[in-house]
């Protein structure tokens, strides 16, 4: 059985992200953050689970983003960030995913989930339910949960670097009111 997961705003081989996010991003140097990014992944990640990256993967080479994605154990699917430039102007790395799009749409059980690397205010079925999952805000907008949208980005974690799990995120919104 395969297991869904949710991630945004790596920012691997990003120099400055360590020193905005100082409570969230372990390691000393950019080079430590990678690799414990990576091994914190891959701890919960198997390769036959499903993982939905929100964008801002890497402010890498081309050459160095593809490294890392494919040391990324799990199915991979791809919504663009504002960073990830390289990945839209590289076939060969958007190949190391499932999917690669803007926004994506799936069913989870019974659970329609919208993502998209940016937060809304309104998103599709909203007041049906259906959750809205994003990244770019590095957690400062979970002071003042809207709804059933949440930020799965890594910084919007208590410091573990690890990947949101879906019943993680499920037992934190199905608690919320739906708008």
């Amino acid at each position: 059985m395969s297991n869904n997961f949710f991630s945004s705003d790596l920012h691997f081989f990003h120099k400055n992200i360590q020193s905005f996010c100082p409570n969230t991003r372990l390691g000393i140097t950019v080079e430590e953050m990678n690799e414990i990014l990576i091994e914190r992944h891959n701890s919960v990640v198997r390769p036959q689970d499903t993982v939905y990256l929100l964008g801002d993967i890497s402010f890498g080479t081309a050459e160095e983003t593809k490294t890392v994605v494919q040391r990324l154990n799990g199915k991979k699917h791809l919504i663009y960030g504002n960073h990830d430039m390289v990945i839209r102007r590289d076939a060969t790395i958007q190949e190391l995913f499932d999917s690669v799009q803007d926004y994506k749409r799936v069913k989870i059980g019974k659970k329609q989930v919208m993502m998209s690397h940016f937060p809304m205010r309104s998103w599709e079925m909203r007041g049906h339910g259906s959750y809205h999952l994003y990244g770019h805000m590095h957690g400062k907008l979970e002071a003042e949960p809207y709804g059933l949208s949440m930020d799965v980005g890594i910084d919007a974690r208590p410091g573990d670097m690890l990947p949101w799990e879906w019943e993680e995120i499920n037992n934190i919104l199905k608690e919320r009111e739906i708008l």
